[in-house]
């Protein structure tokens, strides 16, 4: 088996396109951490943040925000 020029500049390009969609940044790259304040470290299952984040709560989430209940999917716990 032989590789032509054309089978190289394939490979070339696939890996480059790989190597391209790897290094785009995570939902978890770039949404804001959760704080680490006590109230937030108190948070034991991801149920919990509506108590704050409901539409009528303390805190309520924007209008755009995606209506998910895995927060911790996108939002990391900050250090601390």
């Amino acid at each position: 088996m032989t590789f032509r020029k054309v089978d190289l500049i394939f490979v070339v390009l696939a890996l480059l396109i790989v190597g391209g969609v790897a290094s785009l940044p995570s939902p978890r790259d770039r949404n804001p951490k959760v704080p680490a304040n006590s109230a937030h470290q108190a948070i034991t299952a991801e149920s919990q943040c509506t108590t704050c984040h409901a539409p009528q709560a303390v805190r309520p989430l924007p209008a755009q925000h995606p209506k998910r209940q895995d927060c911790l999917h996108c939002h990391a716990r900050a250090q601390g």
